[in-house]
C-alpha cells in the first residue's frame, strides 16, 4: 500500500558491476597492462599484434581520420560547429584512444571537428588512468580547445539503466562507438552478451559505427602444436582460475549473429584468434534505445 500515491524513487544507473573481472583491474595490474595483454599476450598467445591490427583499425574510425574519409560533411551532419563524439566502452588504460589521439593532434587542421571523447567503465582506477594519460596527450599537443574528455562510470551489461550523460532518446549522438578487448571479459553468453551491440546500436547517430575486436575460444582459431596447447592453457587459466575471461561459450557465428542484429551492414575478421569487427547503420527497432 502506498497511502500518499507517491511515485517510487527513480533508479539509479549501476555503479556494482554484474561482471566480476572488473574488479581485478587496479593501479598495480593496470601498470603492466600495456606490456602483457596488449603486447606479449596478443603477439604470441593470440597471434592478433595491436600495434599491426588493432590500433591501425582503431585510428581509422578515429576523429579526424574518419571524419575526412565521411561522405557527410561534419557540419551537415552535426550543425556547423558541433563536436565529434567518441565513446570509448571499456577504457582499459586509455592505449588504444591515446595513440590514435596522438597521430590525430600531429596533423590536424583548422577545419577539423572539436572532438569529444567519452570513457565507459565500470572500473574506477581504468578510468583515472585512461584520462590522465589521454589528458596528458592533449596537454602535450595543447589541444584543449579541440579535445574534451568525460569519464562515465558504468556496467556494459546494465544496458536497460544508462547514465544521463551518455544520452537517451530514439537515436544517439555518437559518432563512432569503439569496444576493444571488451566481450571476451564479460562472464556472462548468449542474449545478454550479444544485447552489448544493441546498447551501442542505440547510442550511435544514424551513420554512426561501431569498433572492436574479442578473443574467440574455439580450436579451429588455434595454431597445431606447442602453440595450440598455450592458447588453451592461457584461456583455462584466465577462465577458471583468474575469472577475467568469461569467453568460453563464445562463437564467431553467434557473435556475428548479434551484430547483424543490431546493425544493417556488418564486417567481421578473424586474425588469429581474434574477431575484428566494424558494423554500421544501426538498427533502431533492436536497439535498447528505442
Amino acid at each position: 500500500m502506498n497511502p500518499n500515491n507517491t511515485p517510487p524513487p527513480a533508479k539509479e544507473p549501476s555503479t556494482k558491476s554484474r561482471n566480476p573481472p572488473s574488479s581485478y583491474y587496479n593501479a598495480f595490474t593496470l601498470s603492466y597492462y600495456d606490456l602483457h595483454v596488449l603486447g606479449h599476450n596478443m603477439t604470441y598467445i593470440w597471434r592478433c599484434p595491436t600495434r599491426t591490427v588493432q590500433l591501425p583499425l582503431f585510428q581509422k574510425h578515429f576523429w579526424t581520420t574518419a571524419a575526412s574519409a565521411d561522405k557527410v560533411p561534419v557540419g551537415k551532419r552535426h550543425g556547423q560547429g558541433q563536436c565529434w563524439e567518441h565513446l570509448d566502452i571499456g577504457a582499459g588504460t586509455g592505449y588504444f584512444v591515446a595513440e590514435a589521439l596522438q597521430t590525430c593532434l600531429e596533423k590536424v587542421t583548422p577545419g577539423s571537428p572539436p572532438l569529444r571523447i567519452t570513457l565507459m567503465d565500470i572500473n574506477s582506477s581504468s578510468l583515472t588512468k585512461a584520462q590522465r594519460r589521454i589528458e596528458g596527450v592533449v596537454d602535450r599537443f595543447r589541444g584543449g580547445d579541440m579535445v574534451k574528455v568525460r569519464t562515465v562510470r558504468h556496467d556494459v551489461l546494465d544496458g536497460d539503466l544508462l547514465p544521463e550523460e551518455l544520452g537517451k532518446g530514439k537515436g544517439g549522438g555518437y559518432d563512432v562507438v569503439t569496444m576493444f578487448n571488451v566481450l571476451h571479459c564479460l562472464r556472462t553468453t548468449g542474449e545478454k552478451k550479444r544485447g552489448v551491440f544493441g546498447l551501442a546500436a542505440g547510442l550511435l547517430r544514424e551513420g554512426g559505427v561501431l569498433v572492436g575486436c574479442t578473443v574467440l575460444p574455439g580450436r579451429e582459431y588455434q595454431p597445431g602444436g606447442l602453440g595450440g596447447w598455450r592458447v588453451r592453457y592461457t584461456l583455462w587459466l584466465y577462465n577458471r582460475v583468474y575469472k577475467v575471461f568469461g569467453n568460453e561459450g563464445d562463437t564467431k557465428g553467434e557473435l556475428e549473429e548479434g551484430l547483424r542484429g543490431a546493425f544493417e551492414w556488418v564486417e567481421v575478421e578473424v586474425v588469429g584468434s581474434v574477431m575484428t569487427f566494424v558494423a554500421w547503420g544501426p538498427r533502431r527497432e533492436n536497439s535498447l534505445m528505442r
